[in-house]
């Protein structure tokens, strides 16, 4: 059995480990978070032994991997002392907020030489998987241009994340898309410019980005926008709305994900009921399981994570350059 260790318990956490009590090789041995509640709750759950400080479950617990599921911008210090332990990684995506960490963690898992994951769920997301799977069987011809839209309900920067004024909707969500624009392209960004609006959130003392629109250049100088905002009604069918267009000079492919082929009327209410990652017959079924199970997979049988750790610095140093140029005003090089 590959023995789990989880820093950080919050929603995506405990999905995680949902999804290692289902996998057949793998257990959650010990769980870390700051919250003595959340800590006792889960640790009864899963059966594992809880620890408040992670440098203490690595020093007790023999552990072959480990997830870390901790907010966007603290993932540096788990992931170093896991690397110097030597074992296998899942990391949340971004990979970290800023270059200087993105690298500093890049250079400690690949001198420990064990197996990475950034959490890149979307590339287990069963709409984008088609997409990809079209795109290299040379349906598109070759990618002309790409059209991404994220954006979250407002329910996200003022309940759900209790750290939004730490972050912005370009970190929390940006690292999907542009992730995402990458895998299709295969190509890598050079230059990005961007702008960005501060308003709503702001006059709710929540001081942050409502909205970032960034153009983004490739090596091969075709060009794709993205644009990612957090302050969409809570009136909204679904907590996300998230739409990618991809255009080549053959053929185009339009994504939505906001429908998800069911809705439901009653009462007031019109609705779309979220379908991807439905459990079927118990099982877990999402991206983020998908992924998960997948890196499981990757660690058992000695092959290299689909999305590995230079990919999420690659993806860290895009989202970044957008950060520069909004504050800026300039086109930044990557």
């Amino acid at each position: 059995m590959i023995r789990f260790g989880i820093v950080g318990m919050g929603i995506r956490g405990s999905l995680y480990a949902n999804t290692i009590e289902q996998n057949p090789y793998a257990e959650v041995t010990a769980i870390s978070d700051v919250d003595p509640e959340r800590l006792k709750q889960y640790g009864q759950q899963y059966k594992a032994k809880g620890y408040t400080q992670v440098d203490e479950m690595l020093r007790e617990e023999t552990l072959d991997a480990i997830i870390i599921a901790t907010p966007d911008f603290l993932h540096k210090e788990p992931v170093l002392a896991a690397a110097a332990k030597g074992l296998h990684i899942m990391i949340e995506k971004p990979l970290a907020t800023n270059v200087e960490e993105a690298e500093e963690m890049a250079e400690a898992v690949e001198r420990a030489g064990t197996k990475c994951l950034i959490a890149f769920e979307n590339r287990w997301n069963s709409p984008f998987v088609a997409a990809k799977e079209a795109i290299q069987r040379g349906e598109l011809g070759s990618i002309v241009t790409m059209n991404a839209r994220l954006n979250d309900t407002i329910y996200v920067p003022t309940k759900m994340l209790k750290w939004s004024k730490g972050s912005t909707p370009g970190w929390f969500l940006f690292p999907h898309a542009t992730d995402i624009g990458c895998w299709f392209k295969g190509s890598k960004p050079v230059q990005v410019y961007a702008v960005g609006t501060k308003k709503k959130l702001v006059a709710m003392g929540i001081d942050t980005y409502d909205s970032i629109q960034a153009v983004v250049t490739f090596e091969d100088q075709t060009h794709a926008t993205f644009t990612t905002s957090w302050i969409l009604p809570e009136s909204m069918p679904l907590i996300y709305d998230f739409k990618y267009e991809i255009i080549g000079e053959d053929g185009a492919l339009y994504l939505d994900l906001s429908d998800q082929m069911v809705r439901q009327a009653g009462g007031s209410q019109y609705k779309h009921v979220h379908t991807l990652g439905t459990p079927i017959n118990g099982t877990l079924t999402s991206a983020p399981s998908y992924m998960l199970n997948a890196f499981i997979d990757n660690i058992r049988l000695g092959t290299e994570p689909d999305a590995g750790v230079r990919d999420g610095l690659m993806n860290t140093k895009l989202v970044h350059a957008i950060h520069r140029s909004v504050e800026t005003g300039s086109i930044v090089k990557l």
